[in-house]
């Protein structure tokens, strides 16, 4: 697992840049590591966060057949492997990141590690179009919608910051 944030060198007088960069086992959740090599890239120094949230098992048809500690401990070796294949790009490209697993809402952990670490920006995937949050959950608008101190920023597939539209939440 990599250092800690804090534990990382920094280039003498520049200004880091805290990136929280939520992931998931999607391509797209990935999009936000683009964002953080393009700046790095430009020169605008940026330590990373990754985090994995995996939300309670609480469908009976699973628990039926495995306890709560088995289900928790697959989960969190899923999540480890996740991070750490997202984090293969950005130490290859010398960008600091440290890699972190929570358990519990998705929306709650982004902000509430947001604010600890004391991130600079939330970094999310585009919002689906309105068709795809009929079907399933929302969390990018929803972290848009709920988030406290932390600004969220949207990105394209290319790592490119796009302007929130307040018809997203």
């Amino acid at each position: 697992m990599s250092q800690p944030l804090a534990d990382q060198p920094v280039a003498q007088g520049a200004r880091v840049r805290r990136l929280l960069i939520p992931v998931d086992p999607t391509e797209r959740s990935r999009w936000g590591l683009q964002y953080a090599l393009r700046l790095q890239r430009s020169g605008k120094p940026v330590q990373v966060a990754l985090l994995f949230v995996s939300e309670p098992v609480t469908a009976p048809e699973v628990l039926r057949f495995r306890t709560q500690v088995e289900i928790a401990r697959f989960q969190a070796e899923c999540g480890a492997h996740i991070l750490h294949d997202a984090a293969q790009p950005l130490a290859a490209a010398g960008v600091a990141c440290q890699e972190i697993y929570r358990e519990g809402d998705i929306v709650e952990q982004i902000d509430d590690v947001a604010e600890q670490l004391g991130c600079d920006e939330i970094v999310l995937p585009l919002p689906h179009a309105r068709i795809v949050k009929l079907l399933s959950r929302d969390v990018v608008r929803e972290v848009i919608r709920r988030a406290k101190s932390v600004p969220v920023v949207t990105i394209d597939a290319e790592g490119v910051a796009e302007k929130a539209l307040d018809s997203w939440v």
